[in-house]
């Protein structure tokens, strides 16, 4: 829980409890520009023109879009690149002497530079990587100290996508006893799991900053899922002044509770640690039992049995509100793509914010971690060569992120340059180095890494493309990961028969049918890109992102997202969906074709005679109907209902024509019906019963404006978020699909209006505004919590429509 930086809530942390540890919220009242005025770190520094912000902050976001730049390009999504500082002037009101005081910055992008009192403290190149500093003979107790943060962020090709830049994640205060927990110093693993008995083994790193050697006591009690203490490890020994000791304990739980997809059962960890009698520090780790298993028959074993990782790929922007890293706009992505069905995320390409993966641990979501792209200076800056520097940013990456029982492998980078050159020996040199490093420092899990969807350098579209088998570095991974291409596994499944393949990225375009494309019995699973829309990687102006994801970046579901849900999800459904031949785009990148077929789940076609569309389910049959007239019943071929789904075999392979010789399978029932005003229900049926119903209407002429937050009452802690759904409806409350008012916003009281939106790629609007026009009906405000309780009023008006009012409670 949060804890905010208030007077009273200084004397109750530091006067109200013991010598423990107490770390302390950061984020608010913070000053910024974008000026570069290297004096911006003195603490005599004239910022009173300078504007407040509250953390986390994306300096970005606010644009403007621009076509033609030195700042800005279609990666960044037409958003500038710039330098910027924050400034912060505090007072410890608490008696420091005798206590370490560190900060804990959990992302600033990109080559950050902390200042205290004019002092510069720090210095991070990756805008990933969260670090901690140490302040403590710094910090002036009792009197005033002022904080700067720099940033640069000008470098073009520091990443593929849209970064966001500044402090966009948290910063805390922690002030600890000089004999600690070190940074992330816990790690927990289960070695041996049966259901009669799992074996935790811990190791704990201790620092003693003491000016001598110390006998230190470390009590590690182990609690269930249920909070009842199961047991207890205790262990002494003398620590040297300076000295880091790597206490080393296990213990045996009986009759454990695995964590699971569907019973993510966590434990925790309470490292107590103990001076001459005194607890001096406590720290608390969450870990799960359970055994992760990839075998080439079967692909992925959680606990035992086959599980098929039905999954997306991510990016970390939160859409209208950038990269800023608010725990609710990842809390409601997450809870959408679990709802779609989805049980596994790869976190694209690089560290994402640690509440993503406690999200996953409470809800039994899959995760396949990865610290790195191309292998080059993208995160740390033209200048700065990856082979020197990722060994540190891979040990602060595992070390953050090992204790957590969602992650089932680690990538080790994705689509490297260096897979297509022979003067890396085609990437297996760096693999090497990289998957032993990781096997060494966290060997309770297996390594993959992306490989680009080509086949190596110089044999494109020539016979040896097909022929000449997969790329080497396939050979010196744990699993396989293959962006796209999963044309080539039963090929390379028949040659060499221990690889074990799981498709890391695969398309959406042809509605997402790869699903069918690969055999589910022996692989791990897929992971479409992407999950959803995301800022950057733009196909060119104007377009702002990547734009085919299954779900946009508010969160609303496409009609597309429909059919994804009839393949991963068990919840019976159903889902209209017209479309129009002629709007099919197309687009070759990154050595695949791409086809979107536009989707619409609206019955307002006038001026056509007949509509094409699609009716996605997961049941057995759908019976269609007009205005209350039977369309006829269309049936879910036997082997798709039951999604017994095998890849071709080796045999049938033709090297000729080697792309889509799967079973060409796909679920969409494609209708053309008559096109009338009126109703158009779609009804699915398993065994002859109904189990799922979609009904649209034709709209009328648009009457009013509604307004529909995801929550009416959040927390007033400053950062608590309620999403508002905007919508143009007719007078009967049916949303008018071609509405595009542009509607202006008016938000008062404890809440402010944090960012705006809608799902229209090109559109030049700005993120942070009091307008935004409506796309095919709807737009999106997200307002944000003050720190004081009350009521948020919100108001949304638009010419020629009546206007609507909602309130949002804060407690």
């Amino acid at each position: 829980m949060r804890i905010l930086v208030t007077s009273l809530v200084w004397m109750f942390l530091f006067f109200g409890l013991s010598a423990e540890r107490q770390k302390v919220l950061f984020n608010f009242d913070w000053r910024f520009s974008h000026q570069t005025d290297a004096n911006a770190s003195q603490v005599n520094f004239d910022d009173k023109n300078w504007q407040q912000v509250q953390l986390p902050h994306d300096a970005s976001i606010s644009g403007p879009f621009v076509k033609d730049s030195l700042n800005s390009d279609q990666k960044n999504g037409f958003l500038p690149r710039q330098k910027g500082w924050y400034r912060k002037v505090f007072t410890p009101e608490v008696d420091l002497s005798g206590k370490k005081v560190f900060f804990e910055f959990e992302g600033i992008y990109r080559d950050a530079r902390v200042y205290l009192n004019g002092q510069e403290v720090a210095h991070q190149l990756n805008g990933y990587e969260g670090f901690l500093v140490d302040v403590t003979d710094v910090i002036q107790p009792g009197a005033t100290n002022v904080m700067a943060v720099s940033y640069d962020n000008t470098d073009m090709e520091s990443s593929r996508w849209y970064n966001g830049e500044g402090i966009y994640r948290d910063v805390w205060m922690l002030i600890t006893d000089p004999v600690h927990v070190d940074y992330h110093g816990t790690y927990v693993h289960t070695p041996f799991v049966t259901d009669d008995l799992a074996k935790v083994a811990l190791q704990t790193e201790v620092v003693n900053s003491r000016a001598d050697s110390t006998w230190i006591t470390l009590n590690s009690e182990i609690y269930s899922p249920d909070g009842v203490l199961q047991k207890t490890a205790v262990s002494t020994v003398p620590v040297g002044p300076g000295e880091v000791f790597f206490f080393r304990q296990r213990e045996s739980i009986e009759q454990p509770q695995r964590w699971d997809i569907d019973h993510p059962a966590l434990y925790e960890v309470r490292s107590r640690v103990i001076v001459d009698g005194e607890v001096v520090d406590t720290y608390k780790t969450t870990f799960g039992i359970r055994t992760v298993e990839f075998t080439p028959e079967q692909g992925l074993l959680l606990n035992g049995r086959k599980v098929l990782a039905k999954g997306v790929n991510i990016h970390h922007d939160l859409g209208p509100l950038g990269a800023a890293a608010f725990e609710r706009g990842f809390e409601r992505r997450l809870e959408g793509l679990k709802r779609l069905g989805v049980n596994a995320i790869r976190l694209s390409h690089n560290p994402h914010d640690k509440y993503v993966l406690e999200w996953c641990d409470r809800n039994g979501m899959l995760v396949v971690d990865e610290p790195f792209d191309k292998w080059s200076d993208q995160f740390f800056g033209a200048g700065n060569r990856f082979e020197d520097h990722w060994e540190k940013s891979l040990v602060a990456f595992l070390k953050r992120d090992r204790n957590h029982p969602s992650i089932i492998i680690w990538s080790a980078g994705n689509e490297v340059y260096q897979q297509k050159s022979p003067r890396y020996n085609f990437g297996v040199p760096m693999l090497k180095q990289m998957v032993d490093f990781i096997h060494d420092f966290e060997p309770s899990r297996l390594v993959t890494c992306g490989i680009h969807p080509s086949r190596r350098s110089g044999a494109y579209r020539t016979e040896n493309y097909y022929r000449e088998g997969p790329p080497e570095m396939v050979f010196y991974m744990d699993v396989v990961s293959t962006n796209y291409r999963e044309e080539f596994w039963p090929v390379d499944k028949a040659n060499h028969p221990q690889l074990i393949f799981m498709l890391s990225e695969a398309q959406v375009g042809n509605l997402g049918n790869e699903w069918f494309n690969f055999d589910h019995r022996s692989s791990v699973g897929l992971f479409y890109w992407g999950g959803t829309d995301y800022i950057g990687e733009s196909f060119g102006w104007p377009s702002k992102g990547w734009a085919n994801g299954i779900i946009d970046w508010n969160d609303h579901w496409k009609s597309f997202s429909y059919y994804i849900n009839s393949l991963y999800s068990e919840e019976p459904m159903v889902h209209i969906a017209a479309f129009d031949d002629s709007d099919v785009r197309q687009q070759y990148w990154n050595e695949v074709q791409l086809r979107y077929q536009p989707l619409h789940s609206h019955w307002n076609w006038a001026g056509r005679d007949s509509i094409d569309l699609y009716t996605f389910t997961n049941g057995q049959e759908v019976e269609l109907f007009v205005n209350g007239r039977s369309q006829g019943v269309l049936q879910v071929p036997e082997e798709y209902y039951t999604k017994d789904i095998r890849a071709y075999t080796a045999e049938e392979y033709d090297p000729e024509n080697p792309i889509n010789l799967g079973p060409a399978m796909h679920k969409q029932l494609a209708w053309r019906i008559p096109y009338e005003v009126g109703v158009i229900e779609a009804v699915s049926k398993v065994d002859g019963k109904e189990v799922a119903r979609h009904r649209l209407e034709t709209a009328g002429a648009p009457a009013r404006i509604v307004l529909e937050a995801d929550r009416e009452v959040i927390k007033a802690d400053g950062l608590d978020l309620s999403y508002v759904t905007v919508k143009v409806v007719d007078k009967n409350g049916i949303l008018v699909p071609n509405a595009d008012h542009d509607i202006s916003f008016r938000v008062s009281g404890a809440g402010s209006n944090a960012g705006v939106g809608n799902a229209d790629v090109i559109s030049d609007e700005p993120f942070v505004a009091d307008s935004r026009k409506a796309f095919q009906g709807k737009a999106l405000l997200i307002v944000r919590s003050t720190r004081e309780a009350g009521t948020i009023k919100i108001r949304a008006t638009a010419k020629g429509v009546k206007s609507a009012g909602i309130e949002v409670v804060t407690q």
